[in-house]
């Protein structure tokens, strides 16, 4: 499996289990950082994460994975809290 994959397969796992999460939250060493946020932002771009602003350190459950993540909405709204 590929980094990216790994990155991805993480992120899902995150948003299904607490709806948020900050990089230091999932399971990489420091120097795959770089990869890590590239692939957070192209998520992001696609809609399956959200942030306040663009130099927000935490990551939500965005539109996409709303829609295809079996989670509550009290499970989104606890997310944004």
């Amino acid at each position: 499996m590929t980094l990216r994959d790994q990155v991805w397969s993480s992120c899902l796992l995150q948003l299904r289990k607490t709806g948020k999460f900050k990089i230091s939250d999932l399971p990489f060493q420091e120097e795959q950082r770089q990869t890590v946020r590239r692939v957070l932002r192209d998520m992001e771009a696609m809609g399956w994460l959200e942030r306040e602003n663009k130099r927000a350190a935490t990551w939500r459950i965005g539109g996409e994975a709303e829609l295809h993540l079996n989670v509550s909405a009290d499970h989104i709204e606890q997310a944004w809290d």
